[in-house]
């Protein structure tokens, strides 16, 4: 950042803050455990992706070994009165629970 401005001889001044580190979560026994749950509960296949957008996972990391987020998709997410549809909660919680039984089994 700093050579692009001063390539251009700008006078400037930055001030900057780190809210929270970027991370990757290499495949491991929680990466498994949830796409094996999705897979059994809903039939569908999961893709581990980062296009999901902000992530609050950046302010936990570099206390966990390993980090995935997952939950109910809606289009009020993060907005006012943000709402998930009733249907969607029980086999949210039954892939949270077989998540849980792989990796304590």
């Amino acid at each position: 950042m700093y050579a692009i401005l001063d390539k251009h001889g700008l006078a400037y001044e930055l001030h900057w803050s780190l809210s929270g580190h970027p991370f990757l979560t290499e495949p491991g026994k929680l990466t498994a455990g949830i796409t094996a749950a999705i897979s059994e509960i809903t039939g569908q296949t999961a893709v581990l992706s980062t296009t999901g957008g902000t992530s609050d996972g950046r302010f936990i990391k570099r206390i966990a070994r390993e980090l995935v987020e997952f939950g109910p998709v809606n289009a009020s997410i993060h907005k006012l009165n943000e709402c998930v549809e009733v249907d969607a909660i029980e086999p949210l919680s039954r892939i949270y629970c077989r998540t849980l039984k792989y990796l304590l089994g």
